[in-house]
């Protein structure tokens, strides 16, 4: 997408808010004209000291500028009139105070309507990120850091919206003034005036060479704020671990790499940017000397007049600003368009396919893979597959256990079901029924899951048992947690079930975090249950009571069960052993042990480990 294509789609987003954008530019742009219109009242102010040396100016203006700038310099003089004399007295002091009394109120209308705009579409943008994000595959977030992703919809979007409203404001704003300046100078002095514009091509080239350096700078400085957030990420959460396996001088190391990067973008970026606006001056300053120079030749040969020489000059001196104001623009464009390409990339990332048109109530369970392969990264990638040609039947209300090795396939097969992945090859039918055929919404509300990493959001605890319901039952709440066995320790909490669980439960143990999880799946009464590692990080006492629990949860449920604990799954229907992405053994723990296989070693390993 070209920088235009870019920024256009980034004002798009002002168009629901399109009647206060145009007040908003109208407000800047009136403030502004207000400053060339106080700058046009010295000529009245230092031609009324003296009358008859504004009348001289005033004709000799007149005289040089001739056809259309004498017109606008008789407009100009209706507009603001000045009586020589003692009518002066008080009409130039009135018409400044109105003009600073408008100057006021359109300055107040622009910086706020500015602020709400910019305020507005930030928030929009970070509402469509994060509703996409919500949709967004997995494979996304497998190739995506969180950290990336976070800094994308915090940082990026603010980015965003400053080139978007504040670069117009500021076009609007300097145009204007520029403009409104030039016209000035025209008006007294349009030699003088030509003579100051030549340098504009020399302007144009120096703002597009160091527009495309920014431009290149900033999404280096993206990527690398991006970094940065990750590795913050990763240390404040991995904190423990960086603790007790004494990693801080490595992640010390890694943060100061990043800041270090993040430091010398900056500086690049900043010398760019003042070497842009410096140049620009330079120029600005050695057309001052020389106009001065010619304007007091001017003045010496009549041909200007007092008031009209100190406006010219005061218009050339105040153009400097919005001049460099303007030369400045691109350096927050650039950067708003570097992040627009970030934030427009997370919004028009691909979600997730759910083009099923079958819809469901509740199906009976019965599950059937039909040689089922998958790659990670597509067909395409140069890697093994995670699984390859595994068939399998599941009947409804059958409890199936899938062990075996690590990158042995059995969780890949399980994130599968719900459709976290969708097959390579081969299909998955449930009900008879493509997995694919139905609409993504009625299958997922099909399956609960209880894994070993529980995730708890800073809720209370009745609200992550019925997370998901909008119009949660606390009676179902209760009975679902006293099947889980963990009424008793909720009640026992400060506010009961509407106690807050903390950032992702971290006030609980690890035991009553497993128990949520499992009344959060009972709370969903779901006929399809994956359990994921369950009970594979609690101590004897809690995996008791987490077993006993998942036993009342698995009750007339089609369960599919990982487990690395084969003690776990003794009583599962079926064993299905996986190696190398395929189905090696298949039966009951009996069966299996018999045949002395795979299963059979890898259980008596586990059970010499465990005396």
């Amino acid at each position: 997408m070209s920088n235009r294509q870019l920024y256009l789609r980034l004002l798009r987003q002002f168009t629901p808010y399109s009647g206060a954008l145009v007040a908003t530019v109208l407000a800047v742009g009136v403030a502004s004209l207000t400053d060339v219109l106080l700058i046009g009242q010295l000529q009245n102010v230092v031609d009324a000291l003296g009358a008859q040396n504004a009348t001289q100016g005033t004709m000799h203006g007149a005289m040089a500028a001739g056809g259309v700038l004498a017109e606008v310099r008789g407009w100009i003089d209706r507009l603001m009139p000045v009586t020589p004399g003692e009518a002066a007295l008080w009409t130039i002091p009135a018409i400044i105070m109105a003009l600073a009394c408008l100057r006021m109120v359109s300055s107040f209308g622009g910086d706020y309507g500015a602020a709400w705009l910019s305020n507005r579409v930030q928030a929009d943008l970070r509402e469509q990120m994060f509703a996409r994000i919500l949709r967004l595959p997995n494979g996304y977030f497998d190739q995506s850091s969180t950290g990336t992703t976070l800094s994308r919809v915090t940082f990026d979007a603010n980015q965003v919206s400053q080139a978007g409203l504040n670069v117009i404001n500021v076009a609007v704003r300097d145009s204007v003034a520029t403009i409104g300046y030039l016209v000035t100078m025209f008006v007294y002095d349009w030699q003088l005036a030509v003579f100051c514009l030549t340098l504009l091509p020399l302007v144009a080239a120096v703002v597009t060479f160091a527009g495309k350096r920014m431009r290149r700078l900033s999404e280096s400085s993206q990527h690398a704020m991006g970094e940065l957030t990750r590795v913050l990420d990763e240390s404040i959460g991995g904190q423990k671990v960086v603790k007790i396996f004494g990693g801080q001088q490595y992640e010390q190391r890694r943060f100061d790499e990043v800041v270090k990067l993040n430091r010398q973008l900056a500086v690049k970026h900043a010398a760019t940017a003042a070497m842009n606006s410096g140049i620009i001056m330079l120029m600005i300053g050695a057309t001052l000397s020389s106009v001065i120079y010619f304007a007091m030749l001017r003045a010496q040969a009549n041909a200007l007049s007092a008031g009209d020489f100190v406006t010219f000059m005061a218009a050339l001196l105040a153009m400097q600003s919005p001049i460099k104001n303007l030369t400045k623009i691109n350096e927050p464009l650039q950067r708003g368009l570097a992040a627009a390409k970030s934030v427009f990339g997370v919004i028009d990332s691909p979600i997730e396919m759910d083009d099923g048109t079958h819809g469901v109530a509740r199906v009976a369970g019965h599950i059937e893979l039909a040689s089922v392969s998958f790659h990670y990264g597509g067909v395409d990638a140069d890697t093994a597959p995670a699984l390859a040609d595994v068939s399998l039947d599941i009947p409804a209300g059958e409890t199936v256990a899938l062990v075996g090795g690590s990158g042995s396939g059995k969780t890949t097969l399980a994130s599968l079901l719900p459709r976290f992945y969708d097959v390579s090859g081969g299909r998955i039918m449930l009900d008879g029924v493509d997995l694919r055929d139905y609409r993504l919404a009625d299958l997922r509300a099909q399956i609960a899951l209880v894994s070993q990493d529980v995730v708890l959001f800073n809720d209370t605890l009745a609200a992550n048992i019925a997370y998901g319901d909008p119009a949660p039952d606390p009676a179902r709440i209760e009975a679902a947690a006293k099947a889980a066995y963990a009424h008793e320790f909720i009640v026992r909490q400060p506010q009961g079930y509407a106690t807050q669980v903390g950032e992702n439960g971290l006030r609980l143990s690890g035991g009553q975090r497993q128990r949520l999880a499992i009344a959060r799946a009972l709370y969903k009464d779901a006929p399809i249950l994956i359990l994921d590692e369950a009970t594979s990080a609690l101590d004897t006492e809690s995996e008791r009571q987490v077993q006993a629990a998942l036993e009342r949860l698995m009750e007339g449920r089609t369960t599919v069960v990982i487990a690395h604990r084969l003690s776990t799954i003794e009583n599962a229907d079926r064993i299905v052993v996986m190696n190398g992405g395929a189905v090696a053994e298949m039966g009951t723990h009996e069966a299996l042990l018999a045949q002395g296989g795979f299963y059979a070693r890898l259980y008596q390993t586990q059970k010499q480990l465990a005396h």
